[in-house]
C-alpha cells in the first residue's frame, strides 16, 4: 500500500534529516517504525503528509508511492483525499472546540453527510467516553481521552492507512494498552493499515506485524514484530531487559556499542 524507496530529505537546505531510508506498509498490516527522539521519525510521516512547504522541508532524491501512485508532490488535503491520514504528536486536539466539532473538523473530506453520520458513530462505538462528552469542550478532556479524540477525528475521515506519531506519549501504562488495544481493532475489523511511528517498543511490537528501527536518518534494522522483540539490541535498548531478565535503564545503554553492533 505505501512504499518509501531511498527517501533523502533536508530541511532549511542544510540539515539533512532522512538518509536513503526504504520501507514498505503492506495492505492491511500494522508496521512500527521505532526510534529514539531524533530518529527522524516524525519528519518521515511529514514528508509522506505533504508537510513540506510549512517545515522547509525538501526531497532530495527517493519516492514515495501510495496505492502504486506518486504522492512526492502531493499537499496534505490531497494525501488525505488519497486515504493517508496522521494522527499528530501531541494529539493537536481543537481545545476551544467541543469534542463533536473536532471529529466534524477531521470530516472535510467527505462530502456526503451520510458518510459522515455512519463514520461518526463508529468512533463513538469505539470510544464511548467521547459519546458521553460529546458536547464539551475537547480542552477539558484528559491526556487519554484527547488521545482517543486525535484518533477518531483521523478515523473519520474514513482512510486506508492511518499513521500514529508517539500515540503513547505522556499517557500511564494502562490507558497505553486500552488505546492499543483499540487501535488493533480497527486494524483487524475494518482493514485499516497503522504505521505506528513509537519510542515505546513494547506497545508497538505487541500490535505490528513488522517493525523498522531508525537512527539517526536510517533504517539500521528490520524484522517481524516476532524477531524484533528476540533481537538482543532492541531487548536491551528499547525493552530494558538483558538476556538474564534483569532490567535496565535506557542512560545505561551505550549508543555508539549498540549503533557498532546495528550498522556491522
Amino acid at each position: 500500500m505505501l512504499k518509501v524507496s531511498n527517501l533523502e530529505t533536508v530541511y532549511n537546505d542544510v540539515i539533512q534529516a532522512l538518509k536513503g531510508i526504504s520501507f514498505e506498509v503492506p495492505d492491511g498490516s500494522v508496521v512500527a517504525l521505532l526510534g529514539a527522539n531524533g530518529a527522524g521519525k516524525t519528519t518521515t510521516i511529514n514528508v509522506i503528509s505533504g508537510f513540506r512547504k510549512s517545515l522547509n522541508l525538501s526531497i532530495e532524491d527517493g519516492t514515495i508511492e501510495f496505492d502504486k501512485q506518486d504522492i512526492n508532490g502531493d499537499k496534505p488535503h490531497s494525501v488525505v483525499a488519497r486515504g493517508v491520514v496522521q494522527v499528530p504528536e501531541g494529539r493537536k486536539i481543537f481545545a476551544e472546540l467541543s469534542v463533536d466539532e473536532n471529529i466534524l473538523v477531521g470530516s472535510y473530506s467527505l462530502t456526503d453527510r451520510k458518510r459522515f453520520n455512519e463514520a461518526r458513530e463508529r468512533v463513538y462505538e469505539y470510544f464511548p467516553v467521547l459519546a458521553a462528552r460529546s458536547r464539551q469542550p475537547a480542552g477539558y478532556l484528559s491526556g487519554g481521552e484527547q488521545q482517543m479524540l486525535a484518533i477518531g477525528r483521523a478515523l473519520v475521515a474514513e482512510p486506508k492507512l492511518m499513521m500514529m506519531d508517539e500515540p503513547s506519549l505522556g499517557l500511564a501504562p494502562l490507558v497505553v494498552s486500552e488505546i492499543f488495544d483499540i487501535v488493533h481493532q480497527i486494524n483487524k475489523t475494518h482493514g485499516v493499515s497503522l504505521l505506528l511511528v513509537e519510542q515505546n517498543a513494547h506497545a508497538a511490537l505487541s500490535i505490528a506485524d513488522y517493525g523498522y528501527v531508525m537512527e539517526s536518518g536510517r533504517i539500521v534494522m528490520e524484522g517481524t514484530s516476532e524477531t524484533l522483540k528476540a533481537d538482543k539490541d532492541i531487548r536491551e535498548f528499547y525493552l530494558g531487559l538483558t538476556d538474564l531478565g534483569e532490567k535496565k535503564s535506557f542512560r545505561q545503554v551505550k549508543h555508539y556499542k549498540r549503533r557498532k553492533r546495528w550498522l556491522s
